[in-house]
């Protein structure tokens, strides 16, 4: 049986990431958050059409099928089990997979191999992986040695029927350079198809908006990389720029690091040499019409450097927002529509680009205020509703006590429902319980 407090807590957070918030203009906004691919994600829809029950579980359950896909956290899930093949013969995956890994290679050929899928075994020797973590500079010899193993050249990909191939069994996929960002262009899709037409969603940082938010458009905030410096608690922002029907996405050296003597060690490596990137680009920002190209471009250019960086931003009709370290102070450089926040050189304190508090991620710059107005509404709805579920709850212990019944909980519980093959799953998802504990240990782990 589920301890009853955690049940009644739990219950009552899954109907508060479905209920409704008011906008300022009196819409409703309805407003989803939860964890994934080691991070979090929040979506807002305004104004949204009358969605079907359960949205929020459809929504939990279509980035698990990213995970299911592309997770190289996962033993099982399509990415490892290709990884783990030593054939060199097609490999059927998802057309999911296929479509990310087609886009992926079509950077790749853009970049001249800057952005590189294959990188994976590189990326675990320097510590930044799924394998255990080391924190250790890698030998010049290990580095060649795993270099043998790496290149997009390598890989090849079919759509119909969808397919990978490797044309050296040593060969291993590594997505997590472009995978959230297609995530959140599922969840786009999903609540696409659930009629919402006005919607914003959010994974690590990484943002897709439809539409508007009212007579406005959504705004999502890029952060400035001296929050790691400041030692205070403010967070501030180097833009909070508009965007409608486009995404965005940030990459960056100032959070994921390590320090070896002195030196830093950023977490993107560049696959030509097998090295962290050792530039003056601290944060690359760049807006795509899909959050798939984003990712992957963000990485792609903040691999490149601020002069190749922005030649190929130009020629792809990218806009992006670069930030430069120059010694103690940082520079801007951008293009397109973000090009109007490069025109001061040095990034100086704005007080209305500073939020407190919390750390200022790419998102909606906005919706710190909305969720204190929200919180303070429905705080006392919150009190009466913990107070009712405990009602029903006690009524329905006494229930299965009488009746001799167990009840069948979600991943991890005493009465987990069983798979023909004899397999426990959730009941929330029926995904197999053993699959979503292996990656939240992972991720715990790796946190």
């Amino acid at each position: 049986m589920i301890p009853f407090a955690a049940f009644s807590f739990a219950a009552a957070l899954l109907w508060l990431a479905g209920s409704p918030a008011v906008a300022q203009d009196g819409a409703e906004i309805r407003e989803f958050r939860g964890q994934t691919m080691g991070t979090t994600y929040m979506v807002k829809v305004y104004d949204p059409p009358k969605l079907a029950d359960g949205i929020d579980i459809e929504i939990d359950a279509e980035l698990r099928s990213v995970n299911d896909q592309m997770s190289t956290y996962l033993k099982s899930s399509e990415i490892s089990r290709f990884n783990a093949s030593e054939s060199t013969d097609w490999f059927d995956v998802s057309a999911e997979t296929a479509l990310v890994v087609d886009a992926a290679l079509r950077i790749s050929k853009a970049t001249n191999g800057a952005f590189d899928v294959t990188v994976g075994p590189l990326v675990n020797a320097w510590s930044f992986g799924p394998d255990a973590k080391t924190n250790t500079v890698p030998s010049d010899e290990t580095i060649a040695t795993l270099r043998e193993s790496v290149g997009y050249e390598k890989l090849a990909v079919r759509i119909e029927p969808p397919a990978l191939k490797k044309s050296t069994s040593s060969l291993k996929v590594d997505l997590s350079s472009i995978a959230k960002g297609h995530g959140v262009d599922r969840v786009i899709a999903l609540l696409e198809r659930h009629g919402a037409k006005n919607v914003f969603v959010e994974i690590g940082g990484e943002v897709r908006v439809t539409g508007k938010k009212g007579d406005q458009p959504w705004k999502v905030g890029i952060q400035d990389p001296r929050i790691e410096q400041s030692g205070t608690n403010e967070t501030p922002l180097a833009a909070a720029h508009p965007i409608e029907n486009q995404a965005m996405a940030t990459s960056g050296d100032y959070r994921i690091f390590f320090e070896v003597d002195g030196k830093r060690y950023s977490h993107t490596l560049d696959p030509r040499s097998g090295r962290p990137i050792d530039h003056d680009l601290a944060s690359v920002s760049v807006i795509a019409p899909t959050c798939m190209e984003a990712d992957g471009w963000a990485t792609a250019i903040n691999v490149l450097g601020a002069e190749q960086g922005a030649k190929i931003a130009a020629a792809e009709g990218l806009d992006i927002l670069l930030i430069r370290h120059r010694g103690n102070e940082f520079t801007r450089l951008g293009t397109g529509t973000l090009a109007q926040y490069a025109t001061d050189p040095k990034l100086e304190p704005h007080a209305a680009q500073t939020q407190t508090h919390q750390a200022a991620q790419p998102g909606d710059a906005a919706h710190a205020s909305e969720e204190a107005t929200f919180f303070a509404k429905m705080l006392p709805t919150l009190i009466i509703t913990l107070i009712g579920f405990g009602i029903i709850l006690s009524a329905m212990a006494i229930g299965v006590i009488f009746g001799r019944k167990s009840i069948s909980g979600s991943c991890g519980g005493l009465a987990g429902k069983k798979n023909d093959d004899g397999s426990v799953s959730c009941s929330l998802c029926s995904n197999p319980s053993d699959a979503c504990q292996e990656l939240r240990e992972q991720m715990k782990k790796d946190a």
